[in-house]
């Protein structure tokens, strides 16, 4: 009888301390073991890893409006340096609505910045496009011309809006051969630029390339 007994308090003290504040953060709580490091992660290391997997962000400023203009959004296929397609991949505006808490109208103001998400694989890329009132996705390829062709994305610097003008905010660009080594490279240019040597030289020396670029105009009434 006592060993019942004695099971029994053992038993409750224990179902008690089962049941006590944790005081451990919520981060220790979720990765007990630390298995993932993540005090010592950044936000490089984790737009690094996207990277691995195919998945890159990219963030465009367009500048500021001052009223309603037409949008849209293409992809320009490049062969040799000739443009050979076109494809509209948004046709919209450049305005938006939104709600502020205790008002019953809508308010409205113009979009600053187009946002894109790619996940890469191989020679094509699905575009995700964002902006505060939408939401599109897209998929654009190339054609392999040499087996060992890779391709990248890379971006311009300056992107702000010019009326009546493709205004560049991307390239999805191929490797190419050197000749004289006998590899594909490509150029180690991050940021481009019109007329930037680097920038001519990815866009002179890549066999086939897609410039995603935007077009603000007077909108159609």
């Amino acid at each position: 009888m006592k060993t019942i007994i004695l099971f029994l308090l053992t038993a409750i003290t224990v179902y008690s301390q089962e049941f006590a504040k944790d005081p451990r953060s919520q981060l220790q709580k979720e990765d007990t073991n630390d298995l993932y490091s993540i005090n010592e992660i950044t936000e490089l290391d984790i737009v690094e890893a996207l990277g691995l997997a195919g998945i890159q962000i990219h963030k465009f400023d367009l500048g500021e409006f001052d009223e309603k203009y037409d949008l849209h959004l293409f992809a320009d296929e490049y062969v040799h340096g000739k443009l050979v397609k076109t494809d509209t991949l948004l046709a919209y505006h450049n305005q938006y609505h939104y709600f502020l808490e205790g008002k019953e109208e809508p308010s409205s103001d113009y979009i600053d910045q187009i946002k894109i998400f790619t996940r890469t694989d191989e020679n094509t890329s699905t575009l995700q496009i964002r902006t505060y009132v939408l939401a599109t996705q897209k998929e654009i390829g190339l054609s392999k011309l040499d087996n060992q062709q890779f391709f990248l994305w890379r971006e311009y610097k300056e992107t702000a809006w010019k009326p009546n003008q493709k205004i560049p905010l991307m390239v999805f660009a191929s490797s190419w051969l050197d000749k004289k080594y006998n590899f594909h490279r490509f150029c180690g240019v991050a940021k481009l630029s019109e007329g930037d040597e680097g920038t001519d030289e990815l866009l002179n020396s890549s066999p086939n390339y897609i410039v995603i670029n935007y077009k603000v105009s007077e909108p159609n009434l």
